[in-house]
């Protein structure tokens, strides 16, 4: 099995330490859908959840299959950690749920955990 996850090794330059601060920094936006006109077409600043972040949120948020309200709870606590549009993240719960689960799925999916993969890991020592 080969470790270079589909990249041709001998292209890729080799990860600096010096990297990691730039990999944090970095920001994303995602527009919002959703059937509230507020809302609607209007942006927020997102960034990837931190691995120390993941875990912890995976370890209050027992993952289920098909488990509607641990979903949306794993996506609200993914959009409290990584939404950095100011004031935002802090009334997270305040918002439409069809709001929360949008954005905290892309907040997720920058991962892309899959739902067994997020359940295992969620159960890990």
């Amino acid at each position: 099995m080969s470790s270079d996850c589909g990249l041709n090794s001998g292209m890729a330059e080799e990860f600096n330490i010096e990297d990691l601060p730039a990999g944090i920094a970095m920001e994303r936006e995602v527009v919002m859908k959703s059937e509230n006109p507020i809302y609607n077409g209007k942006k927020l600043r997102i960034r990837s959840l931190r691995g120390r972040e993941f875990r912890q949120i995976t370890s209050k948020v027992k993952i289920v299959k098909g488990d509607v309200a641990g979903n949306f709870l794993l996506c609200m606590e993914a959009c409290r950690a990584a939404i950095l549009t100011p004031g935002v993240a802090e009334k997270i719960a305040d918002f439409d749920h069809d709001v929360i689960l949008q954005v905290g799925g892309v907040i997720l999916t920058g991962s892309e955990p899959d739902e067994e993969k997020v359940e295992d890991f969620s159960k890990a020592e």
